[in-house]
């Protein structure tokens, strides 16, 4: 069943599978005292939703009980093309959000797994998909099943595809064989991410979400303080410079090895136009421009907030018109960028 399962999931597009005990993590103390002093240091930053019951992070039975085996997954979503800004007036995406958004996509692909899962071996089981928002602690049971390491930037990295991929899960009551592949292979003395991170928000193997540009350019809905955003650079949706400069995506960049999955290469957008980001009027209108793309996560306050710290960063003075304007937007946080921006730019 277990070969079976995989190979299911692989012709899917997912480059990793592996599996584990739900109790995979309730032994290891360390962990959980790991993640508590995290949360407890405030690095989550405004991000209440990662202080939900330990008990459930650690413990997915207390979810159901009838689950025996967590089925993790990983799809790669790097794409190998080099895109040079096209000028000032336009602002870098993190390359996760250039597809589809990937919290649909994964679900759907995991769904459509099951289905021909249960027709393969002729059984009824129950389920239970995650992908990101999921109430469990997804990355301590993707390094527990060997699906990857945790870096010193805190990502997953797994040897073989490096760290730009997707994880998600399968719950089941389905009993299979768990993995004992240990995937850890560790950054050794390597502080790339850590010497490069524009904010300085890493430490070895710890992030403090409140200066990380993915977390302010997307989480984070206030004003962001002057010397963060000052730093942020191009970035208008996320950022990966901390992967970029990892040793173990080097492989990805010089074999141009894409993802499989032809979400995550459609409808590409690895820059926004400013201007046109700053015109979105309303929230209607914002979400009718980015159905289907991670970019809704910002929110038209956050993206527009962006768009103006980006004019400035990139010295794109042509914008400074479209920047008064906003200077008086009936959200606060838009009007107090565009007026701090006015006097910068």
């Amino acid at each position: 069943m277990k070969e079976l399962i995989k190979s299911v999931l692989l012709e899917l597009g997912f480059d990793v599978v592996s599996f584990v005990s739900p109790s995979a993590l309730e032994s290891n103390v360390t962990l959980k005292e790991n993640y508590k002093s995290w949360i407890n240091c405030s690095f989550h930053g405004a991000m209440e939703y990662l202080k939900r019951p330990e008990d459930i992070k650690f413990k997915p039975t207390l979810i159901d009980k009838s689950i025996k085996t967590i089925i993790m997954v990983g799809a790669s979503y790097f794409n190998s093309t080099h895109y040079e800004l096209p000028s000032e007036e336009y602002g870098k995406v993190s390359m996760y959000a250039w597809g589809l958004d990937y919290h649909f996509v994964i679900k759907s692909l995991l769904t459509e797994a099951i289905e021909k899962i249960k027709k393969e071996i002729n059984k009824e089981f129950t389920y239970i998909i995650h992908s990101d928002a999921t109430p469990i602690y997804e990355k301590g049971f993707a390094i527990q099943s060997g699906l990857g390491f945790q870096g010193k930037n805190t990502c997953i990295i797994n040897k073989k595809i490096g760290s730009f991929f997707f994880i998600g899960e399968i719950l089941t009551n389905l009993e299979v064989e768990y993995d004992n592949e240990n995937n850890f292979k560790g950054c050794g003395r390597c502080r790339n991410c850590i010497t490069k991170c524009p904010t300085e928000a890493l430490k070895e193997y710890i992030l403090d979400s409140r200066r990380c540009i993915s977390y302010l350019t997307i989480e984070y809905k206030g004003i962001i303080p002057e010397e963060l955003a000052l730093k942020i650079g191009s970035w208008i949706f996320g950022c990966d410079v901390c992967q970029e400069v990892c040793p173990f995506n080097r492989y990805l960049y010089i074999n141009k090895v894409n993802t499989k999955v032809k979400e995550f290469y459609q409808k590409l957008t690895p820059f926004l136009k400013l201007q046109d980001v700053m015109m979105i009027e309303s929230n209607n209108q914002f979400k009718k421009i980015f159905s289907g793309k991670a970019m809704l996560r910002a929110g038209r306050r956050g993206l527009i907030r962006n768009a103006i710290i980006v004019s400035v960063n990139n010295k794109a003075k042509k914008l400074k018109d479209q920047i008064y304007k906003l200077s008086d937007d009936k959200d606060e946080v838009i009007a107090k960028t565009a007026r701090w921006a006015l006097e910068r730019i």
